[in-house]
């Protein structure tokens, strides 16, 4: 399950349905009592629709960003307002990663590989490993930016919260959006496309990170020259670093 505020209506998606409710028929929304991760939206005509979050941090920030912008006479009518569709089921979420545990395995690693370049074939070998760091390098940090750009894009879609950003013009090619987050501070985000408004979802626990909520085909250009990129850099790195093992 996953909700998302768009400025005047809540959206909550679950298996297989999307709801969609206008905030001009929401009455209330506050956290479930006795259960802090879960919300609870009452409509006028005392319907209850309810929000599983990922955490009671999140849940509290997408209580805060409805409440504070409920209309002060809410529409009466309720449940006849609110719209429900089929939708398809959305993708899994990924698993959480521990860079700084990786970083550490790897330069370690990397130590032990060249004290056995050193031993098994001598000094001289060792410099391959050492200027053939600069293009792996390179290629890891392309594969990486690529990955965290999809990974943010998809779980923040699920588990963030969506706010309706506005344009405050250009800074060079890209445009500046503008918002502001659940405990009132102004938030800014930078892309290249240039709309009056844009759905950016943030992290409620780690409100500078954030992504946009443009459709991920979107992405496949980018991700086509990432690749490549990688491709390139990563062969010309493995051969410099790797070379006194390759045959």
């Amino acid at each position: 399950m996953s909700a998302a505020f768009l400025g005047d209506t809540v959206v909550i998606e679950r298996a297989g349905e999307r709801v969609t409710i206008p905030l001009r028929v929401v009455r209330a929304i506050r956290a479930a009592e006795g259960d802090s991760r879960t919300v609870e939206i009452t409509l006028t005509d005392t319907v209850v629709h309810t929000i599983a979050a990922n955490n009671p941090t999140a849940a509290t920030a997408f209580v805060a960003a409805v409440a504070a912008a409920l209309p002060a006479r809410p529409d009466e009518r309720g449940s006849a307002l609110v719209r429900t569709e089929a939708v398809d089921a959305g993708p899994p979420l990924f698993a959480s990663r521990r860079n700084l545990v990786l970083f550490v395995a790897a330069v370690l690693g990397y130590l032990a590989y060249v004290t056995y370049l050193a031993v098994a074939h001598g000094p001289s070998a060792i410099f391959g490993a050492v200027i053939g760091l600069l293009p792996l390098g390179l290629a890891v940090l392309a594969a990486v930016q690529t990955v965290t750009r999809l990974y943010d894009k998809t779980v923040l879609r699920r588990r963030g919260v969506v706010v309706l950003a506005r344009s405050t013009g250009r800074l060079g090619k890209r445009s500046v959006y503008a918002f502001t987050d659940a405990e009132g501070d102004a938030r800014t985000y930078r892309s290249g496309l240039h709309a009056d408004t844009l759905e950016i979802a943030y992290d409620p626990a780690n409100p500078k990170r954030m992504a946009s909520m443009t459709p991920l085909v979107l992405e496949i250009p980018r991700v086509i020259v990432l690749v490549l990129f990688t491709a390139l850099f990563g062969a010309i790195g493995v051969g410099a670093v790797f070379g006194p093992l390759l045959p």
